[in-house]
């Protein structure tokens, strides 16, 4: 690891403290490999600009998931909804309308992260936060400065759970998928449901055909 990347990786870590949910690096955890999924078969979604994140996922089904109706589930897909511009990366905004005021609504995300070579702009810092072409350093960093994320097992090349950002990373050939649950800490109708958000964005991710 040259000197310009240690020196990310640690404005990296320093972030990440700042941010809370924090533990001392483990070495052990950083020269782990055991998440990475031995199974991974090949990408079932291949990305260009003009695709969508998430053509598979219907209104439907988001409101299967939070028991909810149909038409109380809002998608907005960046791609479609601006005519498949060749300027707009993959990603899709959910919202479930749970009142009057949209302050109270539920919102989610699904976001697509092309990876980033090592000689492109960038791609030093692409490197030090998992965003590369050689990303396990990074992921085991992320995970072992955490002490709520947690491995998901057979999904992807390697999923992380981290449920204080409310985020699920999963790894494939090329990109990275973000999903975000949807939720509303100021909902309190909500909150009191004490939903399984961790199951909620892994079942997005398979709805979604990945």
């Amino acid at each position: 690891m040259n000197f310009n990347k240690i020196y990310i990786v640690l404005w990296v870590v320093l972030l990440s403290s700042c941010l809370g949910d924090k533990k001392p690096v483990s070495q052990d955890e950083m020269a782990a490999r055991g998440f990475i999924n031995d199974n991974f078969k090949g990408n079932k979604i291949d990305f260009s600009k003009k695709t969508s994140a998430c053509e598979q996922l219907v209104a439907p089904q988001i409101a299967d998931l939070y028991q909810v109706a149909a038409t109380d589930v809002l998608i907005q897909d960046a791609v479609n909804n601006n005519g498949n511009s060749s300027n707009v990366s993959p990603s899709c905004q959910f919202y479930i309308k749970t009142g009057d005021n949209d302050f109270e609504w539920l919102r989610g995300s699904m976001t697509v992260q092309p990876e980033i070579k090592k000689d492109e702009y960038m791609g030093e810092i692409a490197e030090a936060t998992g965003a590369g072409e050689n990303w396990q350093e990074a992921w085991a960093l992320k995970k072992s400065m955490s002490n709520s994320a947690e491995w998901i097992p057979e999904l992807g090349k390697a999923a992380l759970w981290n449920p204080s950002k409310n985020l699920l990373e999963v790894k494939y050939d090329g990109y990275t998928l973000k999903v975000i649950p949807l939720r509303n800490k100021l909902n309190k109708i909500e909150v009191g449901k004490q939903r399984d958000y961790k199951k909620m964005a892994v079942e997005m991710v398979k709805l979604a055909g990945y």
